[in-house]
C-alpha cells in the first residue's frame, strides 16, 4: 500500500507542478491532494512514527523543559536577524512534530515577479504536524518572510477563508476554525510562492541562494543554508526556537529533468517523464528547521554505487553529489577519506547518529561547509586532496555535535561548533592517514588563533545572537577558543574519562536527538571525571582572555625538580583562570629522558593530575622526583592549553622538602590530642598518625591531608577513647614521590594504679568476678575496652557492698587482651588488664 500510495501521489504531484509551471496559476488553485487529504496524511505520519519507535523513544513533548528558558532568552529583539525581522516568540505555544515540504524549484526559471527574472522563485506547500502546548489554542503562527505570498491555507481538507491568515512582521498567523486544548496533535497546510529575500550577511551566501557555477558546463543552481534563522526566508516554519525539533521531515521537490535534488535522509522515490524530475526525500530522525536543506543542480553522483560503511554492524551508504567540474581526482581522493572518519568518530563519540539512512556531501555555493543532517553542503573549492580533510572532518563531526545533539539556544552555539572544530584534532590523532598534517601542528594553529591579541574581545558564550554575522563572525570564539577549552578538559580528565563523557553525552536520553545547553556539557564532564568544573566553566566559557605563565621558573638538585608557576591573565577581567598546566621535561638523552607533567591550577594552588585525579600541592611551587636529571623544561609544547608561557632555569630557586618543625601530644580526659607544625606545604602527600603499645610495632590511626588542616602549616588530631597502658605515637610524613620520614616518638601514660579490687579468674573464658574490698559504692559502672580503645561491653550496677563479688558474663567476648575500667559513684576510677581465652 505504501508504494502504491507514493506512486499515485507523485504522479499527481508531477501533473500539478507541470500545470503550475505552464499556467503560472496560484498554487492554491491546484488542490494539491498530497497536502489536502489529512486522513491519509495522518495515517502516513503515524505509520512512519510507529516505524521509528523501534529505535527511538519520543516523549509527548520532548521540549517542554526548555520553554521557559527559551522564552526568557528570546525576549525583546535579541533574536532578530536582518531577514526575517519577526516576533521572536513565534511558536512557543506548540511543539512541531513533522514537516512535509512539496516544492517546485527551477534554477533556470524566468518568472514575472518582483524582483523580475531572478530565477530564485519557489512555490509549493508545507504541511506541519504539531502538538498544542496550551489550552484555548485558537491560532498558529509561523516565521515567514514578508516578501513571500501565502496563497491559501488548508485545515482538515478545507480551505480557510482569506481573513483567517494574516502576514505581518515576517510572521504568518492563521486563525483556526476551532479552539484546541493542550496536548492535541493536529496539522495544517500552507500554500505559498515568491522570491525568497536575500540574507545580506556573508555576502548573501546564506538563505535561499541562486548561483551559477562557471566551470563547464555552465549551469545555474539553487541551494539553501538556513543557520541560524534563514529557514523562514524560503518556507513557513518555526525558525526562531532552536530547541524545537520535528520528529521527521519529508521533502518532495519537482525540478526540470536536467537537475538533481540533494536533501536530508534517503531517496524514497525518484521519477521523471523526461521533462520534470520528482524526488522524494524522507528523513526519519529529529531535525531542527535550520538543518532542513535543499539543493538543485546538475549534480553527478560519486561514487555511482554508494560505498557501504560498517557502523557497528549496520551497513550504511556513503555517496556525494558533485558539480561536474568538482568531480576531480583530487576531490575523489579527499572524499574517499570520509568512511575512515566515520568509523573513527563512531569509535570515539558513539555510533554515527543517522546510520539507518546515509552520509555524504553535496556541492553548494557557500565558501565552506554546512552540516545538514545526513548530507553536508560543501563549497566548490573545498575538495582538495592535500588540505581539505579538515572541512570534511569538521562537517562530519557536526553530525554528532549540532545535528544529533543541537544547541538549545544560539547563545550556546559553542556546543555545536567547538566540538566540531575539536573533531578535526580527533581525526588527525586517531586516523592520521587522512592528511600530512598532524594533531600537534593542527592544535598549534588553533591555539595560536585563540590567543592572538586581536581575538580577545568576546567570550565563547555568545551574548549577541542578533544575526548570523554576530554569532559566527569572527568565528574564533566559538571555533578555536572553544576547541581549546575542550582540549583543556581532556588534558585534566585523561582520555578514558574524557571520551566516556562524550559518549555519555551523545547517549543521554535527555539530549539524544534533542538539544543541549552549556550546563549539559559540564554535567557530563563532571559525572565522568568526578571533578567539579563549576569554576572552570565560569572562567572560560563566559569570560574573555587567556592565561600567562611567562614568569615561571625551574631548578633542580640531581633528580629533584622544583617548579615555580605563577599565573597572570591577559585580556581578562578575572585575576586567575582555573586550568591545567602542561610542562615537558627532558634530560641529557631526550630519547629515554622525556616526561610530560600535567598540573591543575585552582586559584594559584597547584594540583598534580593523575588520570583525572587531583592532589593538592599547597601553592604555586612544587617539587617532583624524576627518574633522570632534568636539563630542559618547556611550557606546553603540545599546544594543549589556553596559555602562553616559558620556564626559565633559576639557580636561586630553592629545593623544597616538607619538614616537621614540632610535634606534641597530651592526654585530655579519655582522649589524646596532638598538634604538629610544618615548614612548607609543597611536597607532602599526607601525614599518617601511628600508635603502638610497645614502641616497636606501630599501626596507622588516621591519614591527614592538606585539606584537613586548620591552617597552611598547622595540623591537629584527636585520638578518642585511648586504650589503657603505656602508649606511643609518631607521624609518618609521606612525600608526593612516595618517600617518607618519621617524626620523633611521643609516650603517653594511660595506666592508673589498681585499687583494693581483685578480678578473677584472669585469664578468663566465660565470666569474671569483681571482688569489692573497699567501702560500699552507691553506683558502679564498668567498661571493657579492646587494645584499640573500642568499648566492647558496658555494665551498670546500682550498689555493691564491701567484701562482695560481682559476676559478669564475657561469653560474647572474643579471645584477646582487654582493659577493664571501674568507676564508682565518687568518680573514682581503676583500670585492670585482663586476658580472655577461648
Amino acid at each position: 500500500m505504501q508504494k502504491l500510495y507514493t506512486v499515485v501521489i507523485l504522479l499527481l504531484f508531477i501533473n500539478t507542478i507541470t500545470a503550475q509551471t505552464s499556467s503560472n496559476l496560484p498554487i492554491a488553485d491546484t488542490r494539491h491532494y498530497l497536502s489536502n487529504n489529512p486522513g491519509d496524511a495522518e495515517k502516513t505520519y503515524n505509520k512512519d512514527k510507529a516505524a521509528k519507535s523501534q529505535f527511538f523513544q519520543f516523549p509527548a513533548n520532548e521540549n517542554s523543559a526548555y520553554n521557559k528558558l527559551i522564552e526568557r532568552e528570546m525576549s525583546a529583539n535579541r533574536f532578530r536577524g536582518n531577514a526575517p525581522q519577526n516576533n521572536a516568540a513565534v511558536g512557543l505555544d506548540y511543539d512541531v512534530n513533522y514537516y512535509r515540504l512539496n516544492l517546485r524549484i527551477n534554477p533556470d526559471s524566468v518568472v514575472t515577479v518582483t524582483p523580475a527574472n531572478t530565477g530564485k522563485y519557489v512555490r509549493g506547500s508545507v504541511t506541519t504536524y504539531f502538538t498544542t502546548l496550551s489550552n484555548g489554542f485558537g491560532s498558529i503562527r509561523f516565521d515567514f518572510a514578508n516578501i513571500l505570498a501565502c496563497d491559501s491555507v488548508y485545515y482538515h481538507g478545507v480551505k480557510l477563508p482569506g481573513a483567517n491568515k494574516v502576514e505581518q512582521a515576517d510572521t504568518l498567523t492563521v486563525t483556526l476554525p476551532v479552539s484546541l486544548v493542550n496536548g492535541i496533535l493536529d496539522s495544517i497546510t500552507v500554500y505559498y510562492s515568491g522570491v525568497p529575500p536575500v540574507i545580506t550577511d556573508f555576502g548573501g551566501a546564506t538563505g535561499f541562494v541562486k548561483r551559477t557555477h562557471s566551470s563547464a558546463p555552465v549551469r545555474n543552481y539553487i541551494y539553501t543554508l538556513s543557520e541560524p534563522y534563514g529557514s523562514s526566508t524560503w518556507w513557513p516554519c518555526k525558525s526562531r526556537v532552536a530547541s524545537d525539533k520535528a520528529d521527521s521531515v519529508d521533502i518532495v521537490v519537482s525540478t526540470p529533468d536536467s537537475f538533481k535534488v540533494a536533501a536530508n535522509g534517503i531517496v524514497a522515490s525518484e521519477t521523471t517523464d523526461g521533462i520534470n524530475r520528482i524526488t522524494f526525500w524522507k528523513h526519519r530522525y529529529p531535525i531542527s528547521s535550520y538543518q532542513v536543506a535543499i539543493a538543485v543542480a546538475n549534480y553527478v553522483q560519486y561514487p555511482t554505487i554508494p560505498t557501504m560503511v560498517n557502523i557497528n554492524g549496520t551497513m550504511m551508504p556513503f555517496y556525494n553529489f558533485l558539480f561536474p567540474a568538482t568531480n576531480t581526482a583530487n576531490a575523489r581522493t579527499a572524499l574517499n577519506r570520509t568512511p575512515l572518519m566515520l568509523t573513527t568518530f563512531s569509535t570515539k563519540f558513539g555510533d554515527y547518529p543517522f546510520k539507518k539512512e546515509k552520509y555524504g556531501h553535496y556541492t553548494f555555493g557557500f565558501g565552506g561547509g554546512m552540516e545538514h543532517n545526513t548530507f553536508s553542503g560543501m563549497g566548490p573549492t573545498t575538495y582538495d586532496e592535500a588540505v581539505d580533510w579538515s572541512v570534511i572532518a569538521h562537517e562530519l563531526g557536526h553530525q554528532w555535535w549540532g545535528a544529533a545533539v543541537t544547541c538549545g539556544s544560539w547563545k550556546d552555539i559553542w556546543v555545536n561548533e567547538s566540538f566540531a572544530r575539536y573533531s578535526e584534532i580527533v581525526c588527525l590523532e586517531f586516523a592520521p592517514s587522512v592528511s600530512t598534517a598532524t594533531a600537534l601542528s593542527h592544535r598549534g594553529i588553533i591555539k595560536n588563533s585563540a590567543i592572538l591579541t586581536t581575538n580577545q574581545a568576546k567570550s565563547t558564550y555568545q551574548n549577541d545572537t542578533t544575526s548570523i554575522t554576530t554569532i559566527f563572525s569572527p568565528s574564533v570564539y566559538i571555533y578555536d577558543r572553544g576547541a581549546m577549552i575542550i582540549s583543556m578538559l581532556r588534558t585534566v580528565m585523561g582520555d578514558a574519562k574524557f571520551f566516556q563523557a562524550l559518549q555519555n553525552y551523545q547517549a543521554d536520553p535527555l539530549l539524544k536527538y534533542k538539544n543541549a545547553f552549556t550546563a549539559d556539557v559540564r554535567r557530563h564532564m563532571e559525572a565522568a571525571s568526578g571533578l567539579n568544573f563549576s569554576q572552570f566553566f565560569a572562567d572560560w566559557i563566559y569570560n574573555t582572555g587567556f592565561a600567562s605563565y611567562n614568569a615561571a621558573k625551574w631548578n633542580n638538585g640531581g633528580n629533584e625538580l622544583v617548579l615555580y608557576l605563577p599565573q597572570t591573565t591577559q585580556f581578562s577581567g578575572i585575576s586567575k583562570f582555573e586550568m591545567p598546566i602542561v610542562v615537558n621535561v627532558k634530560g641529557s638523552n631526550p630519547g629515554t629522558m622525556d616526561t610530560t607533567i600535567i598540573l591543575y591550577d585552582k586559584g594559584g594552588i597547584l594540583h598534580t593530575v593523575n588520570n583525572g585525579v587531583l592532589t593538592n600541592r599547597g601553592g604555586n611551587m612544587l617539587q617532583l622526583r624524576l627518574s633522570f636529571v632534568p636539563t630542559v623544561v618547556t611550557f606546553d609544547p603540545q599546544s594543549l592549553i589556553l596559555a602562553n608561557g616559558s620556564v626559565a632555569k633559576d639557580a636561586g630557586l630553592a629545593l623544597l622538602a616538607t619538614k616537621l618543625l614540632s610535634f606534641s601530644g597530651k592526654k585530655a580526659g579519655q582522649d589524646a590530642k596532638f598538634v604538629w607544625n610544618i615548614d612548607n606545604a609543597y611536597d607532602y602527600q599526607n601525614f599518617e598518625l601511628e600508635r603502638s603499645s610497645d614502641a616497636v610495632k606501630f599501626t596507622s590511626l588516621a591519614t591527614v591531608k592538606f585539606e584537613d588542616n586548620i591552617g597552611k602549616y598547622d595540623f591537629t588530631y584527636t585520638d578518642y577513647n585511648i586504650p589503657y597502658g603505656n602508649l606511643y605515637y609518631r607521624i609518618k610524613i609521606k612525600q608526593i614521590d612516595g618517600t617518607f620520614t618519621y617524626s620523633k616518638t611521643i609516650a603517653l601514660d594511660n595506666a592508673n594504679s589498681s585499687r583494693n579490687i581483685s578480678i578473677t579468674p584472669n585469664p578468663s573464658t566465660n565470666f569474671i568476678n569483681i571482688l569489692w574490698n573497699e567501702n560500699p559504692a552507691i553506683k558502679v559502672t564498668i567498661r571493657l575496652f579492646d587494645v584499640n580503645g573500642r568499648i566492647v561491653k558496658k555494665v551498670y550496677r546500682e550498689a555493691i557492698n564491701t567484701n562482695s563479688d560481682w559476676k559478669i558474663s564475657i561469653n560474647e567476648i572474643k579471645a584477646g587482651n582487654y582493659f577493664l575500667e571501674i568507676v564508682d559513684s565518687k568518680n573514682k576510677k581503676s583500670i585492670h588488664k585482663i586476658v580472655v581465652i577461648k
